[in-house]
């Protein structure tokens, strides 16, 4: 019986990676260049890299953004170093634009698989029901944003990659006392995530929260007082070998900008000074008008603008350059789940959740999953407000894990009082009260699957297609 429904389980993983593959391929066959969110840009970096063998210095001339000023060059690029020695590479196929651009967004589309394997197993680590593991990982991995944005040249494909790939590193080190494999995939996730999208960052900071918290051990002392103990030597012996690979993997790029940008380690000055210098007047980023210099608060901004509005839908789904929308019904869809689900949250019933943690364990993790919806959030709405309104969902998608994780969990402790509240009914007709419980669960969680498989469908072969069918273009 065990074996079988371990063969159905991975069955229905390989069918959920086909079916990711498809979306992404899909977005990634179809969008013309520069659809995704500034891609022609982001592709000067590749195509220098691709046409000359070295990284490009920031304000070279030609991966200037235009008008805008400075680059991408700035900005850590291990993406684009894949892409551009990748196609160099296949450089005796002679490829055309359009065959370069394909290529480098399949760089992209097999993070996106990767990911959302290291997203099944973080279910399978926090749920013991396999049908909430499945909700769990639909909701990440069939989002019709997530996918899109494993489609085009861009550094947050590889950023969210790494998200979940340090998540899954810490819920497993937690258990077996980050163990060589734990921290192996910590180290590379760290790894990944400083060197591609700076929002992601916050996940570098819960990272070592619970690496350093986990060493802290209690003690019964005389059986009330608890004595609390720093196992210093067991956290060197696991720690410095995770920053020794760290360190040996991202501190090249870090000396590079100081040795470049005088000791601007992350290029954040000399970008703004490069955006300063190379731009329009009427983007300099010292002199243009924000929503913070010219003191509205930030609170006008969210609601009294269309931020908050197209933040939410582009979550969800708005591919192309923040113009294709998928259908309003889509849209009520996903806000009623997520307010059936924080509904579900609050119902005050104990919950299976990560059963096999302890109970600070369990604090721990919900911490840093708290932390990790709160840090990309605010760097998101800071940057709107006193750099560059961008009101986009995609800035707030490195918090999509663990954002889903409580939506997750709140589903369930939904389900689970519906099918308590069936049971009484059922045991007042004398009814067999565990099959038809199994049978209600089974229903409520398919019902769910089918809502997201099918917004997924929809927004990516009607929404999304007939978009570029009706206009004309594609890719190729």
């Amino acid at each position: 019986m065990k074996q079988k429904k371990f063969n159905l389980d991975t069955l229905l993983t390989i069918f959920m990676l086909l079916t990711a593959f498809v979306c992404m391929v899909t977005f990634a066959f179809i969008q013309p260049f520069g659809d995704g969110p500034d891609e022609i840009n982001r592709f000067k970096v590749v195509q220098f890299i691709y046409t000359h063998g070295v990284l490009p210095i920031g304000n070279d001339p030609e991966v200037l953004i235009d008008g805008y000023g400075a680059s991408y060059a700035f900005q850590p690029i291990l993406t684009y170093i894949i892409d551009g020695y990748l196609l160099r590479l296949l450089s005796f196929l002679q490829p055309s634009l359009e065959m370069q651009v394909f290529i480098s967004r399949l760089v992209n589309v097999a993070f996106g698989l990767i990911m959302a394997g290291y997203v099944k197993k973080i279910s399978n680590l926090i749920f013991t029901d396999k049908k909430a593991a499945w909700a769990f990982t639909l909701a990440v991995v069939f989002l019709p944003q997530n996918l899109f944005l494993h489609s085009y040249v861009n550094t947050d494909s590889m950023g969210f990659l790494s998200v979940a790939m340090i998540l899954y590193a810490l819920l497993t080190g937690i258990k077996d006392d980050f163990s060589r494999s734990s921290s192996l995939h910590l180290s590379v996730g760290i790894i990944l995530c400083a060197l591609s999208y700076y929002n992601c960052y916050g996940i570098v900071l819960c990272a070592v929260f619970v690496f350093v918290i986990h060493f802290f051990d209690t003690a019964d002392t005389s059986g009330k007082i608890r004595k609390l103990s720093f196992r210093l030597r067991d956290c060197l012996k696991k720690g410095l070998p995770i920053a020794g690979i760290v360190l040996a993997g991202i501190s090249w790029w870090f000396i590079r900008n100081a040795l470049l940008y005088s000791g601007d380690f992350l290029a954040l000055d000399a970008r703004q000074l490069c955006a300063a210098q190379t731009g329009l007047a009427e983007y300099n980023p010292l002199t243009r008008d924000t929503y913070a210099r010219l003191g509205i608060p930030v609170l006008t901004m969210i609601f009294g603008t269309d931020y908050y509005t197209l933040v939410w839908k582009s979550f969800i789904a708005m591919f192309g350059p923040m113009i294709i929308p998928t259908h309003h019904y889509i849209y009520m869809g996903f806000k009623y789940w997520f307010i059936a689900a924080i509904t579900g949250f609050l119902i005050p019933r104990k919950s299976n959740v990560l059963s096999a943690y302890t109970k600070s364990q369990k604090i721990i993790i919900n911490t840093v999953m708290v932390t990790a919806i709160l840090i990309p959030s605010y760097l998101a709405v800071y940057y709107s407000y006193t750099w560059e309104f961008q009101p986009q969902g995609r800035y707030f998608h490195p918090m999509l894990i663990p954002f889903m994780y409580f939506l997750a969990v709140g589903i369930q402790k939904l389900f689970d009082f519906i099918v308590f509240l069936v049971s009484k009914v059922v045991l007042s007709l004398k009814k067999e009260p565990k099959k038809i419980q199994h049978w209600v669960s089974l229903g409520l969680y398919h019902f769910l699957y089918a809502f997201l498989g099918l917004s997924l469908v929809y927004s990516v072969f009607i929404a999304f297609l007939n978009y570029y069918q009706t206009a004309g273009t594609s890719l190729f």
